[in-house]
């Protein structure tokens, strides 16, 4: 007679609370820690709780040892040096009614619907009017990047979770006719090699390698929007956390005086915008998702320096928070690394994004389907 297996079952609690502005990354760090449980479930209160199932002790405990490491890059509380910039989260707004649009075709791969292509064909000129605004020339990206590319602009190191890598089939006659041939999965992977090109993570990366190695002599402010990847784990199945997404970015380099007094302006612009729209959202300090072991470190620097806002969406059908916009102010990171300089120094850059099927979502929960009722900051441009 076969003997029955029998999962080993754990439960893991944090030894103490989570501060609020890290629960949400926290959350998606623990993906990278149950890769390889039989079944789990997260409880998400003060102080978090995991229950999670595995195949022997030995893999439990090493699930377990992830899981408090996890808690341990996320677990102190970040001291943030300034407040919000716009606070309107409790704002009441009725939701449209409407059922949201599926369209899911794979992991993290979403068609939208009418709706959407709409909502998203009106932000793209909205964006575009603001980057005018801004000052910005307009230019194109490509959907790709070289790997030397995030390499300088330290990409690789800082979010290595979100790299998607591409490869090819070998540039051999025999390798492709093996290709064609081939009846599964397997024996295709055995004629790939890894391509020297990476899927975008970002729009502002191609931008910054445009114009590398150039000095500049007076401040310079360019836009675009592009494809851009970002692997988010084994989520799958959210329509705010996707592998494929659209981004508009708007880009500036010079000075530490331009930079400071261009961010201060996005700001502005961001508040007139969220005020405008008149729904429930928040511009607010953040910090960019790290998750590997200097993360601790980098998350203080961020908030210390006061370098991220994001604007964040409340949504209409849960009440979760949603970052739609996001706000960058880099020092010289990148004109360090991508040697772009101004006058005698490195250049300083500030970097605006939004990610239009983001800003689609949120705003799809609180219109109706037709667009004449939008407000007529979209219903204009649709």
């Amino acid at each position: 007679m076969a003997a029955t297996v029998t999962d080993v079952q754990r439960v893991w609690t944090a030894p103490g609370e989570l501060a609020d502005d890290n629960r949400r990354e926290f959350t998606a760090m623990l993906r990278y820690c149950l890769t390889e449980a039989g079944s789990h479930q997260l409880f998400l209160e003060d102080v978090p709780r995991v229950e999670f199932s595995a195949a022997d002790a030995e893999q439990a405990d090493r699930i377990e040892r992830m899981i408090g490491e996890a808690y341990r890059r996320f677990g102190g509380p970040v001291k943030r040096r300034s407040s919000n910039k716009l606070d309107q989260w409790d704002l009441p707004a009725t939701p449209s009614g409407t059922a949201r649009e599926e369209g899911r075709i794979g992991p993290g791969l979403f068609v939208g619907g009418p709706k959407t292509a709409r909502l998203i064909r009106a932000l793209e000129r909205l964006f575009g009017e603001m980057a005018t605004r801004l000052g910005a020339d307009e230019y194109t990206v490509p959907a790709m990047v070289p790997w030397s590319t995030l390499e300088k602009a330290d990409y690789t190191h800082n979010f290595p979770q979100h790299v998607t890598a591409t490869s090819v089939v070998r540039a051999d006659l025999d390798a492709l006719d093996r290709f064609s041939a081939a009846k599964d999965q397997r024996a295709r992977e055995a004629e790939l090699e890894i391509a020297p090109v990476v899927l975008a993570p970002a729009v502002c990366v191609s931008l910054f390698e445009r114009f590398g190695g150039t000095r500049l002599t007076e401040p310079l402010t360019v836009t675009a929007t592009g494809r851009c990847s970002r692997y988010e784990g084994q989520t799958d199945t959210s329509p705010t956390r996707l592998w494929s997404f659209s981004m508009r970015e708007i880009v500036f380099l010079g000075d530490r005086p331009s930079a400071r007094a261009f961010r201060e302006a996005v700001i502005e612009e961001l508040v007139r915008l969220a005020t405008e729209l008149a729904l429930p959202c928040r511009v607010a300090p953040a910090g960019d998702p790290f998750f590997t072991k200097e993360r601790p470190e980098l998350a203080n620097f961020q908030a210390a320096m006061d370098v991220k806002y994001e604007l964040v969406g409340r949504m209409a059908h849960d009440g979760s928070a949603v970052a739609v916009s996001s706000l960058n102010y880099h020092n010289q990171h990148f004109g360090k690394g991508f040697e772009i300089g101004f006058g005698d120094q490195p250049a300083f850059s500030v970097c605006l994004g939004f990610g239009l099927e983001r800003w689609a979502e949120w705003l799809s929960g609180y219109l109706d389907d037709d667009p004449a009722t939008w407000p007529a900051l979209l219903r204009d441009r649709c």
